[in-house]
């Protein structure tokens, strides 16, 4: 589908969504293997030098645990992992193109982000579906970013959303996360700016 094309589909779908996945799966694909060495990825998002520290563990995507190392393609093709930006305020959205209230959300992204960038915040669109349930390609990154004026990292989950299918809850979209600068969930945000404003406002 040419990107014009795919445009459509995003704009169509705006008015009539609900936000169940059609699709649930295990958390697994997309992860860096556990006790291996962290390597950073070669991208051009900014990231701490150091990366994360050594022994760090990815526990879940539960409010206390260590964010597990994802590593999935944004819409310039590149690996990113998540944990190259340890010692940022991250906030980990995971989306999917067909969702409404997904799709408010990526009205505010660019504003959030020219918002707090300054004061150390990343924010990270995960999509795991295209508006045809399908697994996101690159064109539909770039659809997505370009729908919305994204200019921040946006990535392409696994085939059945495998890597970032633990963070939904209740089969509802979208799944809005604050991480902490240790990569450590510090609350699920309820799936809306205003909410998601008050949280950054409380944490930076």
């Amino acid at each position: 589908m040419q990107t014009p094309a795919r445009l459509a589909a995003l704009a169509a779908t705006l008015a009539f969504s609900a936000c169940i996945p059609q699709l649930e799966s295990e958390n697994g694909g997309g992860t860096a293997p556990t006790g291996e060495a962290w390597v950073a990825p070669e991208n051009t998002w900014s990231a701490d030098a150091d990366g994360p520290p050594d022994g760090l563990v990815g526990e879940g995507f539960g409010v206390g645990e260590v964010l597990p190392d994802v590593r999935l393609l944004d819409q310039h093709g590149d690996e990113v992992s998540i944990w190259q930006f340890y010692g940022d305020l991250l906030v980990l959205d995971i989306s999917t193109m067909w969702c409404a209230p997904c799709q408010e959300l990526g009205k505010h992204t660019a504003e959030t982000v020219e918002t707090y960038g300054p004061d150390g915040l990343t924010y990270v669109t995960v999509l795991q579906q295209d508006t045809l349930n399908n697994t996101p390609d690159e064109a539909d990154l770039n659809v997505w970013a370009d729908a919305f004026g994204i200019e921040a990292p946006i990535l392409g989950d696994d085939a059945d959303a495998a890597a970032t299918a633990g963070a939904i809850q209740d089969n509802t979209f979208p799944a809005l996360l604050l991480i902490d600068r240790q990569m450590r969930v510090m609350q699920r945000v309820d799936e809306n700016d205003a909410a998601l404003t008050a949280a950054i406002e409380s944490a930076i």
